[in-house]
């Protein structure tokens, strides 16, 4: 195994879910997260996955609107696909219109466009909006939660169970806190285009004009989206993100006692969040890290590079003791591809991994053949055992 180290006065790298909090705590001497009233939260690094803080973040729990951040992605992607259309022309029917709880106050019978339902689900939380969005693209809402589900699967998120597109309260219906915050950062990363979306400030529709139930957005600057939601089970539950220079952080709280709490929970996480760490880039994507030897293959040495961007989250103060390593197993045979990770790089503070991401050939290697195959395997054992 080939080790490098590099000492870097500067930041480091990604590290998908993994937890700064205690170890910045008692070897950093941070203070511990705010005490918060909500049930459930976590405090989330939006670039990296990287939990900064939690509280009951795994635990299934009602979702109450959250569930629509699961709609929209599914959209998002659909439109993607071009499977949809945002000028699509959509049916309203009985059952979205019937549905109880906050609406965009659409037409029975009626119709909207897909960006119209979209917005209306996203903005002003409409549950007949986000049923008739499920059953244009699923054909019902039943079939649309089992694509729910498939893309719950897809992210990872393993505490999640979807039976609505809208989140109103059903005993199989559930995620968490974890669960949500992925599927926020994916929102926020997968889909920029949409994102703007999430931080509008009203809607209307029908002659009917209702603001955005996030009013954090009013009142902070720095707060760009994402959701709310509330049922009686449920509580009082937010999905936030907001963004200060290069560090975006996401907050989810569920079954806060009040709006204000939830609020207010929701700010002092962020606060915290924002004074004590920081995320930062270290190598943009496709930056050749290091070069190395290559056996029984056509070329003689390859570049090793990251393919995507190389992002960590670090406590603030703690740029002096960082580290990064290179594990690349030597020596090197091909065929190499450059689809396959050959190696890995890895930032560390003491002895806490706080980053790590894989690395790639720059290049294709094909084997040599006839008597170059001869002469480099007599190369490649010298190598690989002297």
């Amino acid at each position: 195994m080939h080790r490098t180290w590099l000492f870097l006065i500067g930041i480091s790298s990604i590290c998908m879910a993994s937890s700064l909090s205690d170890f910045a705590q008692s070897t950093l001497l941070l203070p511990p997260p705010p005490a918060v009233n909500s049930e459930a939260y976590v405090l989330i690094d939006a670039k990296t996955g990287t939990v900064l803080a939690e509280k009951n973040a795994d635990k299934h729990m009602a979702p109450a609107s959250l569930t629509k951040l699961m709609t929209s992605y599914v959209i998002f992607h659909a439109l993607e696909q071009g499977h949809l259309h945002l000028d699509d022309d959509i049916h309203i029917s009985t059952k979205a219109w019937n549905t109880e709880g906050s609406r965009l106050f659409l037409n029975e019978n009626g119709s909207a466009n897909l960006q119209t339902l979209l917005k209306g689900t996203i903005i002003t939380s409409g549950n007949d909006a986000s049923v008739a969005l499920s059953e244009h693209f699923a054909g019902s809402e039943e079939n649309f939660s089992v694509t729910m589900n498939r893309y719950a699967e897809r992210l990872n998120m393993h505490d999640s169970h979807f039976v609505t597109a809208t989140g109103l309260d059903h005993e199989d219906h559930y995620s968490s806190c974890h669960d949500i915050a992925k599927l926020s950062s994916h929102i926020i990363n997968d889909y920029p285009q949409y994102f703007h979306w999430f931080h509008e400030q009203s809607i209307s529709h029908n002659g009917i004009t209702q603001p955005n139930r996030n009013t954090l957005l009013n009142t902070h600057s720095e707060v760009d989206g994402l959701k709310t939601g509330y049922t009686s089970k449920a509580g009082y539950c937010l999905a936030t993100t907001a963004q200060k220079n290069n560090t975006r952080l996401i907050v989810v709280t569920l079954n806060a006692p009040s709006k204000k709490i939830r609020d207010q929970d929701t700010m002092a996480l962020l606060n915290y969040g924002f004074r004590f760490y920081e995320s930062a880039l270290l190598y943009t994507d496709h930056t050749n890290i290091t070069a190395q030897p290559v056996y029984l293959g056509m070329m003689n040495k390859v570049n090793i590079q990251n393919q995507e961007a190389f992002w960590a989250t670090i406590p603030k103060g703690a740029k002096d003791h960082l580290i990064i390593d290179v594990d690349i197993p030597t020596p090197l045979q091909a065929p190499i591809s450059t689809l396959d990770a050959i190696g890995t790089i890895s930032a560390r503070i003491d002895d806490k991994v706080v980053a790590s991401s894989p690395l790639y050939s720059e290049q294709d290697v094909q084997s040599s053949k006839g008597v170059s195959f001869m002469f480099g395997y007599i190369k490649y054992l010298f190598a690989k055992w002297f």
